[in-house]
């Protein structure tokens, strides 16, 4: 289990240094991704209310403490998009709410649209979360796509393998 307490040291001890590093300089990273978990806790709150979840560095810090792989994935969605809007939907699937419908509209060079319906385990309202930047589309990456009783499901969110 790791005992970090910096978003540096979570982000590295992830395996995610990259986040950092690719940053000229490097040394304005964590003030962006700071600004970043910013804005996507203050989407939650406007959203969300009361429900929403704390989406502050500390407790980024907490979780990754506690659920290290959950967290991973969440830092390689955060490298791959600045959109709070789905940024936020990737942390409510941490979560565990569950993707109820996907609708997917796109024309060669003229449009992208997505939309996904987030459905609470705990009868909750549903959620719709909506993206007209193809480069959102890759968070689909970290969902896990399987069938049950011969009917598709996309369940959960992981972190990627990549090559040592």
């Amino acid at each position: 289990m790791p005992n970090t307490n910096t978003l540096e040291g979570a982000i590295r001890d992830a395996g995610e240094g990259w986040l950092i590093d690719m940053y000229a300089p490097p040394e304005q990273a964590i003030p962006h991704i700071r600004r970043t978990l910013a804005d996507v806790d203050a989407l939650a709150r406007q959203r969300l209310g009361g429900n929403a979840p704390d989406l502050s560095e500390e407790s980024i810090i907490h979780h990754y403490n506690r659920f290290p792989l959950k967290v991973k994935g969440f830092f390689q969605v955060l490298g791959g998009t600045r959109s709070s809007e789905i940024l936020l939907m990737a942390w409510r699937i941490i979560q565990g709410m569950e993707i109820k419908s996907v609708l997917l509209n796109y024309q060669r060079q003229e449009s992208f649209a997505m939309q996904v319906t987030l459905q609470s385990p705990y009868g909750d309202d549903d959620e719709v979360y909506q993206s007209d930047r193809i480069q959102d589309f890759a968070v689909f990456r970290h969902i896990g796509t399987m069938e049950v009783s011969d009917r598709p499901v996309f369940d959960g969110f992981y972190a990627l393998r990549r090559g040592q």
